[in-house]
């Protein structure tokens, strides 16, 4: 939890335990950081966030006052329609489209959400929902979680706090929650099928950061491949410690400096066949005449990019409606048994990045 976090939570400690009283004046925000160590800004943004919630109140001229009961209640009763949503990265716009479903589907519930990043850290994470757990604004959370190992500690408290919350993406073990994911290992067979389908025997698979076991595409490339007697050259398979774009590009030269001989390309995500297709055009080759390319996302980007990328859609806005939706059903107690967990079918969709492989 931040240093602003971890105030509010005190100053919230110390009106409930009546050391600060309603109706009277809480010390100045310089009086609380010559108390607590901490730097003006923390503090003002602490009492901002208490002010927003209506457990504390401006009185120009007079200072900052614990609000009645009364009103603070009747905030506190509103503000319990808050969703913390904790997504790994706001500069993929696949999840920026998740977001919007989510969003959209929350304001038919007149739910508002919290969007965060966990920058792909199961610590961050995990502090996010700690201060959630402790947030009496947060009533449930929509996670996608870096990990699919155990569950966070911050899992943990938050659901020991009584509030439901909904996995997006993948399930860590040993927590039971709700989920609802895409069948990834059937796009890979879709997008790898449709190489094949074209002609193309010589595909590498490329991928970079995160590497999560159990949720690659490459068991579906591996199993299309295998269907088709054809051999997975081990020199074809190119995983990266790298962010996504920049393994595409390394893989593209790698592969093209190693002398390989591949048609196509299988790129992890749109974010990696980015950087696969800017690798080819500075080894010179062009897309799809020399090398065809797909992925899995679908996001604005593959529809952006010369040429439009053909790309499997996992339809991210309508995973992140159906996860509200089945939030909500917790909240309002519609929904009270054993946990569900929801795959959903994805589509391929044709862009000018593929062709059928030329014969000499």
């Amino acid at each position: 939890m931040d240093k602003t976090g971890t105030l509010v939570t005190l100053l919230l400690e110390r009106i409930e335990n009546g050391q600060y009283p309603a109706g009277e004046a809480v010390p100045s925000e310089r009086q609380l950081g010559e108390e607590l160590g901490l730097s003006r800004t923390t503090v003002r943004r602490a009492i901002d966030d208490l002010v927003q919630r209506g457990r504390l109140q401006r009185q120009p001229g007079r200072g900052t006052y614990v609000a009645s009961e009364v009103v603070a209640n009747d905030a506190a009763a509103r503000a319990q329609r808050i969703v913390s949503v904790i997504i790994p990265s706001f500069s993929n716009p696949y999840y920026g489209e998740m977001v919007n479903g989510i969003e959209k589907e929350a304001r038919r519930y007149d739910l508002r959400v919290m969007v965060g990043q966990s920058d792909y850290s199961t610590a961050s994470e995990s502090a996010q929902l700690s201060q959630s757990a402790l947030d009496p604004a947060i009533c449930g959370a929509l996670v996608v979680p870096d990990s699919v190992g155990q569950p966070s500690g911050g899992v943990q408290q938050f659901r020991s706090a009584g509030k439901p919350l909904v996995y997006i993406g993948r399930w860590p073990k040993g927590v039971a929650c709700d989920g609802v994911c895409v069948d990834y290992r059937m796009a890979a067979l879709q997008a790898v099928e449709h190489l094949i389908g074209l002609g193309h025997e010589r595909i590498a698979y490329v991928a970079g950061l995160p590497h999560l076991p159990g949720f690659s595409p490459y068991d579906g490339y591996a199993e299309a491949v295998r269907d088709h007697r054809m051999s997975i050259g081990p020199e074809l398979v190119r995983t990266y410690e790298l962010p996504s774009e920049a393994a595409g590009r390394q893989a593209v030269a790698d592969l093209v400096s190693s002398g390989v001989k591949f048609t196509a390309i299988f790129a992890r995500n749109d974010v990696t066949a980015m950087g696969v297709i800017q690798g080819l055009r500075e080894a010179g080759l062009l897309v799809p005449r020399d090398v065809s390319v797909v992925s899995i996302a679908n996001s604005l980007w593959s529809r952006s990019l010369d040429p439009p990328l053909t790309s499997v859609n996992p339809h991210p806005g309508p995973v992140g409606q159906l996860a509200m939706r089945m939030l909500n059903d917790r909240l309002e107690g519609t929904y009270t048994g054993p946990p569900i967990k929801t795959i959903v079918a994805p589509d391929l969709i044709i862009r000018a990045s593929t062709a059928q492989l030329l014969t000499p």
